[in-house]
């Protein structure tokens, strides 16, 4: 988008829903953040942010770096682990290492994985040092063996550790001593309808806008009905507002703009839901008629005579409701201790009178 039209139409210094990380703009999970903060402070060894793809780990992960870097010295932020557990030594030397000319004379040490912590703790002389390693699902099992044992090894180090939701299952049946040294655990999911506002908010407002403008009340229902209030998708949504508007010079994004500018491919059709699996219409069919449900909830209300028990059944709808949650059939929201899934908006009447 050329800067110049986005700034005479919408005065924004730039397009605010580019998908860019923006620390200042993290929404929502106010006390899950306060837990982590305190984690930090009181010295805890490892804490875990887990959420699916879009959810806004890496926005919280650097927007938490951000702030203790104005506290701590020593504060690093890997936007990945290291693939091979000897890159350890290449990220601690941003701790460890003397500047430019001693850098040829420290290489020259026998520093190895064996004595890196020793050299860390001299380093830090008792001070603060505190890692965010985002990504972690895709690190090798020994790499975050040894992220562990170094942790264990180094005073003062905290380390804030992200992945997707299988992260958590490679740490229960691979790496149980990593699992167990975690004590502070922040699953993020979607925003609510208020949280979205607040995102795109605060996006327009980092960009030079005001308020929620040139969206109204009413766009801002819409982006929330089909992006189910995930972060990510929330930005592709609005930014596909926009450039629609940019094309059309419209300085207002209200309702009448988007159902105009709704094409074929927007509506769903139901070719959409008759092209799914069986299993997957039953369930929508079930969350249509009875709301919002858990996957325990969803199994009482079909049948699951094909299944071994009723907790391979569980385990099934499960997988099922997360490859519809991916394909925006479905959302999910924190109810107490346990997931409730609901249709999304646009699917919901087609499937009751279906």
């Amino acid at each position: 988008m050329a800067e110049k039209r986005i700034k005479e139409l919408f005065n924004w210094n730039e397009n605010p829903f580019s998908f860019r990380i923006i620390p200042e703009t993290f929404v929502g999970y106010e006390r899950d953040i306060e837990r982590l903060y305190q984690s930090i402070k009181d010295g805890e060894k490892f804490s875990l942010v887990i959420g699916p793809t879009g959810s806004g780990k890496t926005t919280l992960m650097k927007s938490i770096a951000k702030e203790f870097e104005k506290e701590y010295k020593y504060v690093i932020y890997l936007p990945k682990p290291p693939k091979y557990s000897e890159d350890w030594i290449v990220v601690f030397e941003s701790v460890i290492k003397p500047r430019i000319l001693g850098s040829l004379l420290f290489r020259k040490k026998n520093l190895n994985l064996y004595n890196l912590s020793d050299y860390v703790n001299k380093k830090l002389n008792g001070q603060k040092c505190l890692m965010f390693v985002d990504e972690c699902h895709e690190s090798s099992q020994e790499s975050l063996e040894w992220l562990r044992a170094l942790t264990d090894h180094i005073d003062n180090l905290s380390v804030v550790i992200a992945g997707l939701p299988v992260f958590e299952s490679i740490l229960k049946e691979k790496l149980e001593s990593l699992m167990r040294r975690i004590n502070t655990r922040i699953e993020l999911t979607n925003l609510t309808k208020s949280e979205t506002r607040e995102l795109i908010k605060r996006r327009i407002e980092y960009s030079g806008g005001d308020d929620i403008k040139p969206f109204t009340s009413e766009t801002i229902e819409y982006i929330y009905e089909v992006t189910g209030g995930f972060p990510r998708e929330v930005l592709r949504v609005c930014n596909e507002l926009v450039r629609k508007a940019l094309e059309k010079n419209i300085s207002t994004i209200d309702g009448e703009f988007v159902k105009e500018m709704q094409t074929p491919e927007d509506r769903v059709s139901l070719k959409t839901i008759n092209a799914l699996p069986e299993r997957q219409k039953t369930i929508l069919k079930v969350l249509a008629e009875k709301g919002e449900m858990s996957p325990s909830e969803i199994v009482s209300s079909i049948s699951i005579d094909e299944y071994k028990n009723r907790d391979n059944a569980i385990r099934s709808v499960n997988n099922l409701l997360r490859r519809l949650m991916a394909e925006g059939f479905v959302y999910r929201k924190r109810t107490g201790k346990t997931y409730k899934y609901a249709i999304s908006g646009k699917f919901h009447t087609m499937m009751v009178d279906d």
